[in-house]
């Protein structure tokens, strides 16, 4: 009889311990990828081709692409024509140029990020900063979904201004959605919990907290939330929105001296105010405290 419940007691212990496991490996397995989508072979020919400024290739290469499932053929040929309309004063590229550039514009999705971020890095278009901001600022704007998020986040360590700047937009759209859910009466996925609570996300928004120069920042204390919530944007907004996992971080950036970090603690501070009168027993991730 002794033997029996031994071999019981075994058997639901191993059980248990592979259901621990078995969560355990769920969990491991909802962690994010930081990773842009790779690049097509013929999109990777045609950006090489590209710096090699045969323009001519390139819009022929794009215009006869059978295969173009993330939609950069539009994109090449636009960026095409307006090289030979800059550099060589070719005329139906500057009709081109002008005439496609609002339904390349709106044609612009997070699955042209790879190529986009690619085109507006490279030294030939310098001189068309000015689409080069708005295609990219588009393309980030439509990328505000959890399908682009593990290309966001590598977005963020981007050594171009630019488009860590459009990345940084895009990652604040995704963490309101997130706080919306929260503030609606819900709970956030563990999925969610593990991304926005990770290390490396909140060590990067904290140094990228500390690299704004605001003018406001000395005299934040002194607004009132809502106008600090407006003036406050770019990475402090950020960890204001992921909220109680980021006060570790901005406390000791804070206790440094660093004038960024404390002003990032009052937009938490706020938000934290904000859901707790709502929800008086919630957490960050919870509005039940579940």
């Amino acid at each position: 009889m002794w033997k029996g419940n031994r071999i019981l007691l075994a058997l639901c212990a191993l059980i248990m311990a592979m259901m621990i496991c078995g969560g355990g490996s769920t969990l491991l397995a909802q962690t994010i990828t930081w990773a842009e989508r790779p690049l097509l072979n013929w999109e990777r020919d045609a950006l090489k081709i590209f710096e090699r400024n045969n323009y001519d290739k390139v819009i022929d290469m794009a215009q006869n692409q059978e295969n173009d499932p993330n939609g950069n053929a539009p994109l090449l040929t636009y960026y095409g024509h307006a090289q030979k309309y800059y550099l060589e004063r070719n005329r139906a590229s500057a009709a081109y140029y002008k005439q496609h550039y609002q339904i390349t514009l709106n044609r612009l999705s997070g699955a042209n990020l790879t190529v986009l971020t690619r085109l507006i890095a490279s030294p030939q278009t310098s001189w068309n900063k000015k689409i080069n901001k708005k295609f990219l600022d588009a393309a980030f704007k439509k990328a505000a979904t959890e399908e682009y998020l593990g290309a966001i986040l590598f977005y963020l360590e981007s050594p171009n201004p630019e488009v860590a700047k459009g990345a940084t937009a895009a990652l604040r759209s995704i963490l309101q959605q997130k706080r919306n859910i929260v503030m609606n009466g819900g709970t956030l996925s563990n999925f969610d919990r593990v991304w926005m609570s990770s290390d490396r996300l909140l060590k990067l928004l904290v140094r990228k907290t500390g690299e704004t120069s605001s003018p406001v920042t000395g005299f934040i204390s002194k607004m009132p939330a809502f106008a600090r919530k407006k003036v406050m944007g770019g990475a402090p907004a950020c960890l204001a929105l992921i909220e109680d996992p980021a006060l570790p971080l901005l406390r000791q950036a804070a206790s440094m001296g660093n004038a960024n970090a404390a002003a990032a603690i009052q937009l938490i501070e706020d938000a934290r105010g904000a859901r707790l009168a709502r929800y008086p027993n919630s957490t960050w991730y919870s509005a039940t405290g579940s």
